[in-house]
């Protein structure tokens, strides 16, 4: 377990039936206290607040495609276009789901521009029937 000292305790008001909600996700999520999914809670607001306000720079992505399994033609122009974004993407991995679907799953970093056109063109596709990703700014010099 890790022991992290450097905390400031606040307070924080919320009614009943908030907190009996925030307790009910607690326990159902498997967090170890209030405090730890306050925490996460407060991490993801202002990631996302500060990917609202993001006009340019980097930003690091998970982008998850689902198609239909029977099929093939998306299979081609998805590997053109992960050929297209080489210098960008790190990772993607390819599996079934069952008979029915295939899903993709790449993890891709660039410049905010370049990550939402990648996105942009793969929801194109013929045959993709779902793109799903998160995003997370990231420091500009983590090369």
């Amino acid at each position: 377990m890790i022991l992290i000292t450097d905390m400031t305790v606040i307070s924080l008001s919320m009614t009943p039936e908030l907190l009996d909600r925030l307790d009910d996700f607690i326990e159902r999520s498997g967090y170890s206290s209030r405090s730890e999914a306050i925490r996460l809670a407060i991490r993801d607001a202002i990631s996302q607040f500060a990917l609202q306000r993001l006009e340019k720079g980097q930003v690091m992505a998970t982008v998850t495609v689902q198609s239909d399994r029977e099929r093939h033609e998306h299979s081609a122009n998805l590997m053109a276009l992960r050929h297209e974004f080489d210098e960008n993407i790190f990772s993607n991995t390819h599996f079934h789901l069952g008979r029915t679907y295939c899903i993709d799953v790449f993890i891709i970093r660039g410049p905010l521009e370049v990550v939402l056109d990648f996105i942009r063109k793969t929801k194109a596709i013929r045959g993709i029937s779902e793109v799903k990703f998160t995003m997370t700014p990231i420091e500009d010099d983590l090369d």
